[in-house]
């Protein structure tokens, strides 16, 4: 009767977890229609903010009461539940995923790259790195332009960290040391979007994007834990934080693009970062997905034993 007990609540766990990633799913989307249809009716473009209408309040808050809702994994998902502490390529959803991430990582190494040389960015490195360069914000300066090239470089390496992951068969060690560099190129998003003084430190574009690249890269960070060993994977933690990143992130990313195309956003590099945040917030989902029918898997063989 034991062997029964337990394993009804092994599939009463999958169930709940199933469940929870189907709602927050099914929150991010909602999400990302509230905050485009905000950013098409109640938006001034003219001032860069909403105009205080319904839409954008409803929006605002129904970001917060799901990101709330994801959150409250760390309560019904169980400390001493035995989720699993590898990572596999379960479905097609994970490989499209990756597949999808590694080719907008390349878009994104391609656009910076032809910035930079269509600017002419390369003479003025040059120039601002010179022992002769003096500037009151020399520092400031500097330290942009080193985020830019790293922004570059981690986006190159991300894209084949991204092809890695799509094989079923992936190296966890390279996986691993090259799982960094997505985060890293998150974390240059953070800080370029930071440092762009053209636009107001509290636009909501500027806001949203911030908070959606720092989710994504705190879920990164948990899903980096199983590449590098199974003792330091926190199953839990990575479920209940990917959910959390994918609601901000999807919703970011549509919203941002739509309010882009639409005209009520002028800053391109605000739209490559959220093609970028919906990219991640999809292949989270897809991960996410993955592990869950990888607990399924681990369930239905446990019946199998007993």
């Amino acid at each position: 009767m034991a062997k029964i007990s337990f394993t009804r609540s092994k599939e009463t766990a999958v169930e709940n977890i199933k469940g929870y990633l189907t709602v927050s799913l099914a929150l991010a989307l909602i999400a990302a229609i509230l905050r485009s249809l905000a950013y098409l009716f109640s938006f001034d473009a003219d001032i860069g903010y909403f105009n205080g209408s319904l839409f954008s309040k409803i929006a605002t808050y129904f970001i917060v009461v799901s990101c709330a809702f994801a959150l409250t994994g760390f309560v019904f998902i169980s400390k001493e539940a035995t989720l699993p502490r590898k990572l596999t390529n379960e479905g097609n959803s994970i490989y499209f995923a990756s597949v999808f991430a590694g080719f907008i990582m390349i878009a994104d190494f391609a656009f910076k790259l032809y910035s930079m040389i269509g600017e002419d960015k390369f003479s003025y490195y040059k120039f601002i790195f010179a022992r002769t360069f003096k500037s009151e914000n020399s520092y400031i300066i500097r330290a942009t332009a080193v985020i830019e090239i790293a922004g570059v470089l981690a986006s190159m390496l991300a894209a084949i960290c991204f092809f890695l992951r799509s094989s079923k068969k992936f190296d966890s060690k390279l996986c691993a040391w090259l799982g960094f560099f997505p985060i890293i190129r998150a974390l240059t998003g953070v800080a370029q979007i930071y440092f762009e003084m053209e636009v107001q430190m509290n636009h909501p574009s500027k806001l949203m994007l911030e908070f959606a690249l720092i989710a994504v890269m705190i879920a990164f960070l948990y899903e980096l834990r199983f590449f590098v060993s199974e003792d330091h994977a926190r199953p839990r933690h990575f479920v209940v934080l990917s959910c959390v990143a994918l609601i901000i992130s999807i919703s970011a990313g549509i919203s941002e693009m739509i309010g882009f195309f639409a005209g009520q956003l002028t800053k391109g590099d605000f739209c490559i970062e959220a093609f970028f945040c919906l990219a991640m917030g999809l292949y989270g989902a897809a991960r996410t997905i993955s592990y869950v029918k990888s607990l399924e898997t681990k369930a239905s063989e446990q019946i199998v034993e007993e």
